[in-house]
Formats: structure tokens, C-alpha cells, sequence
């Protein structure tokens, strides 16, 4: 390996969510900018793939060296949306991560609301993920519950809402080796959320041996 490639690892983060969800701003919780659009709207904010981009120097150490952080953030049109059909958003993504993060996703963030009920459009959020990268990767795959201070106003701690959760969010999340991540949509990026969100991503990818999913 090329002594200059052991300075820099690259992280490719693959975001898939539904309308609302805070996949946008789960985007920009890792980033630390306000790269994506994210706000309140009666419908979905993303309909367009977007790519985020940053380098955090002195991110890692290796072999006694400081390595750079280069993070790639691809934020996808939230699915299922009214007008955007499977095909439709097959076609976008895949469009968009052969061009922008080669050679492909190290880590997928499958984001969802810790505030409304596990439904129909999340099993159809999860067909799409199989479809996209087959089953390789629930391996790859970290669950975001956002909007997490919803829980906290309610007086409810994480994994009280864990037990408490329906049958197919337990076995969603029971295939996913149980790696989920609690975000706050309301603390600061420095102060509480970036970092451990980057850093469960990063562990994935590392236990991965940062081998890239292939679309199918």
C-alpha cells in the first residue's frame, strides 16, 4: 500500500429513510454542516440525491500516525413518497452511488422517527434496502431512531422504548445485530451527536474490513 493511503481512510455513508424521517438531518449530524435541506414540511423534503463531503484531519491513528477522515454522505429521495415508485427510486440511487461514492457504501444509515409507530412504509423502506444491496447488507446497516428528545420530553429512555417496541421493529433490529443510535434532532453536532453517530458507522465499516456493498 502506497505510504500516503495509510494517512487517509474513506468512509462512504449511504442514507435511506422516508419522508420526514430526519434522514437529512442525520446527514448533517455527521457532517457537521447544514449540507442537506432539513425542515418541517407536510411531505418530502429530499427528492433528489445529494452528496455531502468532508475530511476530519487526525481522525484515527494508524501504525502511530494521525489518518484523515474522508467522509462521503449520500442523502436519497425519501421512500415510499407519494409519486416516487420503487423502480423510480431504484433508478436514483443507483444512478448516484455508482457516480458519487465509488466503489460503494462502507455503511448504510437506515433512518426512521423513535416518535411514530413501525408501519407499512417501514417494511417497504426495508424491501427497497434488499433490492438495493442484497442481503449483505444488514450487515453494514446502523439504525438511526431520530427525533429521540420526543422520548426524553415523554419521560421514556431508549431502551425502555427498545422493549416496548413492536414485534417487526424488534426483528428488524435483531437482523441488524441490534446496532441502532439514538439522535437528539434538537442538541448541537459538536456538543453530543456527530461524533458517536460517526463513530458507530466507522466500527461498522471497520468490522466490515471497509469492504464496499455492491448494488445489484
Amino acid at each position: 500500500m502506497d505510504p500516503d493511503e495509510l494517512k487517509v481512510q474513506r468512509l462512504n455513508v449511504l442514507l435511506l429513510g422516508g419522508p420526514q424521517s430526519g434522514k437529512s438531518a442525520t446527514g448533517n449530524a455527521l457532517l457537521g454542516s447544514a449540507d442537506f435541506p432539513s425542515r418541517l414540511c407536510p411531505g418530502a423534503v429530499t427528492r433528489e440525491c445529494r452528496l455531502g463531503r468532508r475530511a476530519f484531519p487526525a481522525f484515527l491513528r494508524r501504525q502511530g500516525s494521525e489518518v484523515t477522515l474522508q467522509l462521503r454522505v449520500l442523502d436519497t429521495p425519501a421512500y415510499p413518497s407519494p409519486g416516487l415508485s420503487s423502480e423510480q427510486a431504484r433508478e436514483r440511487i443507483v444512478g448516484n452511488v455508482e457516480r458519487a461514492l465509488d466503489p460503494g457504501p462502507h455503511a448504510v444509515a437506515l433512518v426512521r422517527r423513535a416518535d411514530v409507530p413501525f408501519g407499512e412504509e417501514d417494511a417497504r423502506l426495508v424491501h427497497l434496502a434488499q433490492d438495493l444491496l442484497g442481503p449483505a447488507w444488514r450487515s453494514h446497516t446502523l439504525l438511526v431512531l431520530s427525533h429521540s428528545d420526543s422520548l426524553h420530553r415523554a419521560g421514556m429512555r431508549g431502551e425502555e422504548y427498545l422493549k416496548q417496541a413492536p414485534e417487526a421493529l424488534q426483528a428488524l433490529l435483531e437482523s441488524l445485530g441490534h446496532r441502532h443510535h439514538f439522535l437528539d434532532n434538537s442538541a448541537a453536532w459538536l456538543q453530543t451527536e456527530g461524533r458517536p453517530l460517526l463513530d458507530k458507522l466507522l466500527a461498522i465499516a471497520r468490522h466490515n474490513k471497509y469492504q464496499a456493498l455492491q448494488l445489484r
